[in-house]
């Protein structure tokens, strides 16, 4: 599209206001100077019009015939049309121009008013002798071939669309130099947002497009930094994260075996036994889980950490998985619901021990924060050569945050971390897997559930048996 460029509107904009403007000045100089020119007129004619005032006052009166003054008038061969008036202003006589009647028209009104136009002009002129029957001459003249008003018009016209012309041209250059530099500028944004940080404008010159050049530059070098120090912090802080928990699991472990010999022997009070002893193992064993979750995403992000991929039959996998979570939900008395919608083999590429890590983390958060009165729906489905997983379950309470949030390492959401235990890592981990093996999560949160679903590239589709 021609006018889509912001700079292509301004000019076509600019243009059409400008040749309005010249339009309506072309008429307001127009109409000045035919006003000044019938002002210049009437001093230069007014001198041989009082002659004529005076010529008819000396040889006519009120009493003499219209024939005897037009044949006097004809004589002086006048270049106008020239009317007549008495006071009361009824033409008396009149005579037509002596000029070519190609050039000039022939024809004027008997009415004694002023009508000016382009094309023609009247002046009237009044008698200074109060007491002569000739009161007022009208003169009239129209140019037939060449109106002069006309050309004027045309010419300032004409001027006008010319300079418009020569600025659209020159602003036209002026703004592609412009549009040049600013695309320059918008690249080296669409760069940095993709995280490309070696980025250098040229910024040569002294104008506020320079100085953004350069701010940009500067910009771009302080983010570099930025970026890599948060990376150098952020590799720090997850070398920090695995260090700290495989320090804290081997003691853990050491204890959890102290307390598995102390429950075998039988040592303690029975109170201790029975009480004491189940409380610890259970606090001992949530202390495992988030180490060990810890860890295990500290590791995930390590950039040299390696899925095991081969081709799976994603189906049968799936199948598989599901009816071992069938019997867990079946323990909480909740229904879990299995649908395949794909009428053909899938065959993935994928690590299946970790896509079997994800399916669990998703069902058993379905388990821990869903509501147990209506059933948890597992979806498989071929779209647009993906296929999809699709795991829906309705919630007890409203869940007002951000999807996003959902995803972030040791967030849990104030409603339900004080009712139920968890580390906040699982849905963490859940994307990090998903990612590493290429494939996407979206989720769609409602008041009343949460439908997360997983997207991954299917390599062969093929129709089974």
């Amino acid at each position: 599209m021609v006018f889509k460029s912001f700079y292509t509107r301004i000019i076509f904009v600019l243009s059409i206001m400008s040749l309005t403007l010249f339009i309506i000045l072309a008429l307001i100089n127009t109409v000045l100077f035919r006003n000044k020119f019938l002002e210049s007129f009437g001093k230069l004619e007014q001198p041989r019009i009082s002659q004529i005032f005076a010529e008819l006052d000396r040889n006519f009166n009120s009493n003499s015939t219209p024939d005897l003054i037009n044949a006097r008038l004809d004589s002086l061969s006048i270049e106008y049309n020239i009317d007549i008036y008495d006071k009361n202003g009824r033409w008396v006589a009149g005579a037509q121009s002596h000029l070519n009647d190609k050039s000039v028209e022939k024809q004027s009104s008997k009415t004694l008013y002023e009508k000016n136009r382009f094309a023609s002009f009247v002046k009237i002129f009044y008698n200074d002798n109060k007491t002569s029957p000739f009161h007022a001459i009208k003169i009239h003249l129209k140019f037939v071939d060449s109106p002069i008003f006309h050309s004027v018009f045309l010419n300032f016209l004409l001027s006008g669309v010319f300079v418009i012309l020569v600025s659209a041209a020159v602003g036209w250059r002026f703004v592609y130099y412009l549009n040049r530099r600013l695309d320059r500028l918008k690249k080296g944004v669409a760069k940095i947002s993709k995280g490309e940080f070696d980025v250098e404008l040229e910024d040569k010159g002294r104008d506020e497009i320079a100085f953004l050049a350069k701010s940009f530059n500067h910009m771009s070098r302080e983010i570099k930094k930025l970026v890599e120090r948060l990376e150098e912090s952020n590799a720090a802080r997850q070398r920090l994260i695995a260090h700290a928990s495989h320090e804290i699991k081997s003691p853990l472990t050491s204890i959890k075996g102290f307390v598995d010999i102390l429950e075998f022997l039988n040592v303690l009070p029975e109170e201790q036994q029975q009480n004491l002893l189940p409380a610890v193992k259970k606090d001992l064993h949530r202390v495992i889980k988030i180490t060990n979750d810890m860890l295990q995403l500290a590791r995930i992000r390590d950039p040299a950490y390696q899925l095991e991929i081969s081709k799976i039959d994603l189906l049968d996998f799936l199948l598989e998985e599901h009816s071992h979570f069938v019997h867990k939900a079946s323990a909480h008395h909740v229904t879990a619901i299995y649908e395949n919608k794909v009428a053909e083999k899938v065959e993935l590429s994928a690590d299946a021990e970790r896509l079997s890590q994800i399916l669990d983390n998703l069902w058993h958060n379905a388990l821990k924060y869903g509501d147990h009165n209506f059933p948890i729906l597992t979806q498989v489905f071929v779209e647009n050569g993906y296929v999809g997983i699709k795991i829906l379950n309705y919630l007890p309470n409203k869940l007002d945050v951000p999807v996003d949030r959902l995803f972030e390492p040791f967030y849990r959401h104030p409603n339900v971390s004080e009712k139920v235990n968890g580390s906040g890592l699982g849905l963490a981990i859940v994307k990090e897997l998903t990612e590493k093996m290429g494939g996407q999560i979206r989720t769609s949160l409602t008041d009343d559930k949460i439908e997360i679903t997983l997207y991954f590239e299917a390599h062969d589709v093929m129709k089974k048996n």
